[in-house]
This record gives structure tokens, sequence and C-alpha cells, in this order.
């Protein structure tokens, strides 16, 4: 509650300040490549073990752009954006005791989000057609969409050779927090083909809230605490208007 109070705070006074400096603003459409992963703390126990893999997928949405000054501006976003990541987790303990041969799961966790950033705006560079600027911020998240599923082995001594178990499942993550909290920095590029403007924008976000993601279903595992990560470059035909 305390995120969304602060989120709302810093949402609404910025514009609050810019009804009073300014009658200008850029509505812009934008489409990019977005490049996600789960990262978080290494198990102290020796447990287990998480490789994260890359999930690769696509962000969409528009922005609204409030110039305060020549080279400053508050930015408004609304996207949708898919995250997520491909975890290969080996474990080494069960229930206290060591496994003569770990277990090893494959596993998909996928989530798509409504994204809401506000986000800071400085033009260092500012020419007439072409610009370079700076841009951090904060954002919100709403989880619309889950998608987990997961393969794995776990293998019991016989004799000289093990039994081994197959192990799936696959849930929608209906558990997993509905909203997600993030930092955003990054930087973009404004130039013009011939007489068309167009913004080439970068962006990393860092979530703050862990995530408890699932690893097996009967609670024989632990879940591991993730949170999201994501990088992404897009593309943006912004639009003028004045009032």
């Amino acid at each position: 509650m305390k995120y969304r109070l602060v989120f709302l705070s810093l949402l609404l006074l910025p514009l609050l300040l810019w009804t009073q400096s300014s009658s200008d603003f850029t509505l812009g459409v934008f489409t990019g490549y977005n490049l996600s992963q789960h990262y978080g703390t290494k198990d102290q126990t020796g447990d287990y073990q998480v490789q994260t893999g890359f999930r690769h997928g696509f962000t969409s949405g528009v922005d609204l752009h409030l110039p305060v000054t020549d080279r400053f501006a508050l930015m408004y976003e609304f996207s949708y954006v898919t995250r997520g990541s491909t975890e290969k987790i080996t474990i080494a303990r069960l229930d206290g005791e060591t496994l003569v041969k770990p277990a090893r799961m494959d596993v998909k966790y996928y989530m798509d989000y409504l994204e809401f950033p506000f986000l800071m705006h400085y033009k260092v560079i500012n020419k007439k057609d072409f610009y370079t600027a700076a841009v951090g911020g904060l954002a919100m998240a709403l989880k619309v969409k889950g998608d987990y599923t997961l393969d794995g082995k776990i293998y019991f001594p016989e004799g000289d050779s093990y039994t081994t178990f197959i192990l799936s499942d696959k849930s929608k993550l209906k558990d997993i927090n509905v909203f997600d909290f993030s930092l955003i920095y990054g930087g973009e590029v404004g130039f013009r083909v011939k007489s068309t403007p167009l913004v080439l924008a970068y962006r990393f976000t860092i979530g703050w809230d862990y995530l408890a993601l699932p690893t097996y279903p009967a609670g024989d595992f632990p879940p591991v605490n993730l949170r999201n990560q994501s990088y992404s470059l897009t593309l943006k035909v912004p639009l003028q208007i004045k009032i």
C-alpha cells in the first residue's frame, strides 16, 4: 500500500506543477523489443542453485510528454510489456538431506503486464532536429497474464544405479504479486527522417518487489524469490499538440 501512495503522489504533484507553466504537450506511440530475466539473492545454504535465462518479448504503448523548460520534461507512459525468464534449477538438498544425485528442473516463468511509468526527461543535447536525453523514474505494473511450466527429474539411488522420477507442472501464476513496482532509467535520441520526427529509446527496468515463484506444486521444494528485470529498445512517433 505504501508503494502505491508514493507512486500516486509522484504522479499527481508534477501534473499540478505543469499546469502552472505550460499548455504544450506531445503524444507518442511506441513499440519495440523487450529482453527480460529474473534476478535475486543467492541461496546461502547451498540447497539449490538457479541459472537464469532470458525471455525475448516486446513492449508497445503510448506516452504523454509534458515540457516544463526547454530541456526538462515530465513523461507519463502506458504500455503492455512481456516479462519473465527461463530457469535451470539444481536442487542439492531436500528436507535437510543431501541428494546423492541432484534433482534438476527446467522452469519457464512468463508474465505480461500493463505498466504505468512516471519519468523525468532531461535533454543533454538540444538541437532543432536532433536531441539526446537522459530518462529516469518509477513504474507500477499490473499483471494481466501468467504462465508457468516445469519439467524436471529427481533421482533416487537403487543399488549401483538410480530410479528416475519425472516431474511436470503448469499454472497461470494467479498467486504471484498482482502489482509490481520498478525503477527505470535509460536514454533517448530524437531525430527526423525527412519531415517525420522519430525517437529511439532505451530503457532498463529493475523491480524491487520479490516474487515467490514456484519450483514444484507439492511444496517439497522451496519457492525462489526473484525480481523482474528487463531491457527494452523502442521506436516512437511523437505528435506535438498545443492548446
